[in-house]
């Protein structure tokens, strides 16, 4: 434990990325509701129950005074974002007094693991440091992570993995879609926003905070995602 945040290596019993390891989405849940009760530069949403009864998480971490005026800081962005009826000088002194708000989204697509598994080393970074670089960015951003956009892939592809591990078909792929409606293509349901994940993912960036940056991570490479045993 660091400045009073457990570090993931302790949590999880191994340090995520190892090779062979994967953490599955309920422990990792867990991890970031132990966050949550440990530090004051976080806060954890349940969205909601994903597809197939997960849930689906909106973590926000910023400075603790950030976090205290959080509502403020969601109001202001939203009127900067849509500044009809505001004069110039209105919308000027909104954005000197505002927040950069930031989004990232982790493993869309299930198979490919990384994102997910660098969430809760991304978080600990942030709520253990305090480095002046650290400070300065939770100073000036409210971030917005959401460690997996697909709960239900997530599970599955941890599962299949550890049911075939150390076997001969170690690393065979998944054999079916780790979308229930989706497979692979549930990043496509972008435009129609047919699922709940979609849903959600849409409700966070165009309606409650509309983020002047999003980022979803995926993982190149290995076209499976999965650790090497």
């Amino acid at each position: 434990m660091i400045n009073g945040v457990t570090v993931p290596e302790a949590f999880f019993g191994f340090t995520l990325g190892s090779d062979g390891k994967i953490a599955r989405w309920d422990k990792i849940v867990e991890y970031f509701q132990l966050l949550e009760r440990e530090s004051n530069r976080i806060k954890v949403i349940d969205m909601g129950l994903s597809t197939e009864g997960a849930p689906f998480l909106l973590v926000i971490i910023s400075s603790p005074r950030n976090l205290s005026r959080l509502e403020k800081i969601q109001a202001d962005n939203l009127k900067i974002s849509d500044p009809r009826g505001l004069s110039t000088e209105e919308v000027e002194a909104l954005i000197s007094n505002g927040k950069a708000i930031i989004c990232q989204s982790m493993s869309l697509h299930a198979s490919e693991i990384a994102p997910t598994q660098m969430a809760p080393e991304l978080a600990y970074d942030l709520l253990s440091g305090d480095d002046e670089n650290t400070l300065r960015i939770l100073d000036n951003v409210v971030f917005l992570m959401v460690p997996c956009f697909n709960p239900d892939g997530q599970i599955m592809v941890t599962d299949w993995y550890e049911k075939w591990k150390d076997t001969e078909y170690d690393g065979c792929s998944l054999p079916w879609l780790y979308h229930k409606y989706g497979g692979h293509d549930n990043n496509h349901d972008a435009f129609q926003t047919n699922m709940v994940e979609s849903q959600y993912m849409a409700t966070i960036l165009f309606r409650d905070w509309i983020p002047q940056a999003y980022v979803d991570h995926h993982q190149m490479d290995n076209a499976l995602g999965y650790p090497s045993s």
